[in-house]
């Protein structure tokens, strides 16, 4: 019932009368009083529904106005920019009128960008709420949603490609204070599972979207491209019937700009030079630091440990135009090898406006180091970065300010 009157003409109007309050002590009365034929409970409801709208606008940076949401919907939703290029990929390997099967739909968010690039689309929702929020997201492009399984749907004769987001979080589970729930990292606990995915991929071409930290032993020949969205990592991109290609997308989403560099690449190590670069984390997943190493005319600063270093400034300007962004750009002011006490003594006289602390190939309590160092340093106007890491003559430590190009 409550579905239902939420995408009704009265339900829309009172979700978007309820759009221009932020505060629920204000926002309830003042609605109850324009609309005092309306049952409180669906009065709330329709703020709740504005209250999701917005927050994820704030999010996206895009109108959620005609959208119905729900808490988890909103923590597990694609970005805009992603779901474009996924949208793109698929028209361009596919071709622009494939019939994509969404498997795992929840509220849609992809399915509506695949249909905005020419697609035609069926959808699969194995939750009955969700699948109605779904429909109601997808009526304007006249797309069926099925509820079902996934595991057991009988996929259509005339579908092109089977594109699937397995659940990735126990629902039974208690929700943590930001409202998640927790994560299942076993894919042979996901639903639809790894094992079915993989069968499915034998009959038909697969497109998957997984966690980014998913152990490349369980990918085979599927081709992986790890995303990230201004710098952020935001999931491994697979497609069945692949090479074994592995990739980093980097994606700018304020100048709609991608960047792919393909990985399993050998990068050789250099001497500890004036800079520090930190790659991209969809970088250091693909295993692609080569790219970033010749362009920065550097190396790693241990064959075991994903940061490059190098003294060619030119080619560290350069670097720093890039678009999208490859990396973060320090320069090393001090190094030693690292300890604790090593550590409070080289701060001493060190100014800073704040302390970020990075580690890499070791497991420290960063916490517990800034607040440390934020006491032994003294206030100034420039941030210091303290990067600590696991090296062959012993645990080195580096002060770093950022680059400004």
């Amino acid at each position: 019932m409550s579905i239902s009157w939420l995408r009704s003409p009265e339900g829309q109007a009172i979700i978007r009368s309820a759009r221009q309050y932020s505060d629920s002590l204000t926002a309830i009365p003042a609605l109850r009083k324009k609309f005092s034929e309306i049952p409180p409970d669906l009065i709330s409801l329709a703020f709740s529904q504005a209250q999701l709208q917005l927050r994820l606008e704030a999010r996206w940076g895009a109108s959620a106005d005609e959208l119905l949401l729900t808490d988890d919907g909103i923590s597990q939703a694609t970005r805009p920019e992603v779901a474009r290029y996924r949208a793109e990929f698929i028209a361009n390997r596919f071709g622009k009128e494939a019939h994509v099967l969404d498997m795992t739909c929840g509220l849609g968010f992809d399915s509506r960008e695949f249909a905005r690039h020419g697609l035609r689309v069926t959808c699969v929702e194995i939750d009955p709420s969700t699948a109605e929020y779904a429909r109601h997201n997808l009526k304007k492009f006249d797309i069926a949603v099925h509820c079902a399984d996934a595991a057991e749907f009988v996929i259509p004769n005339d579908i092109d490609v089977v594109f699937v987001d397995p659940a990735r979080r126990d629902p039974s589970a208690a929700k943590d204070s930001l409202g998640n729930t927790k994560r299942i990292f076993n894919p042979s606990q996901w639903s639809p599972s790894w094992e079915n995915i993989n069968q499915i991929a034998k009959s038909h071409p697969v497109i998957a979207k997984v966690a980014p930290g998913i152990d490349k032993d369980e990918l085979s020949d599927w081709d992986a491209r790890w995303i990230s969205s201004d710098g952020d990592l935001v999931e491994c991109f697979l497609s069945s019937s692949g090479t074994g290609i592995r990739a980093a997308v980097l994606l700018d989403a304020k100048n709609d700009v991608s960047f792919e560099v393909l990985g399993d690449s050998t990068t050789v190590t250099s001497s500890l030079g004036d800079f520090l670069i930190i790659p991209d984390a969809a970088l250091i997943r693909a295993s692609a630091l080569d790219a970033v190493a010749q362009l920065c005319n550097g190396g790693l600063v241990n064959e075991h440990i994903a940061w490059l270093t190098t003294s060619d400034s030119d080619a560290v300007s350069d670097l720093s135009q890039q678009t999208p962004s490859l990396a973060h750009i320090l320069r090393i002011e001090s190094h030693f090898k690292f300890s604790d006490k090593q550590l409070m003594t080289n701060l001493k006289g060190i100014k800073q406006s704040g302390v970020t602390v990075m580690t890499r190939g070791m497991q420290l309590d960063v916490e517990a180091i800034r607040k440390a160092a934020v006491k032994a340093s003294s206030s100034g106007n420039q941030e210091l970065v303290i990067a600590i890491y696991r090296d062959d003559a012993g645990p080195q430590a580096l002060l770093c300010r950022r680059y400004l190009s």
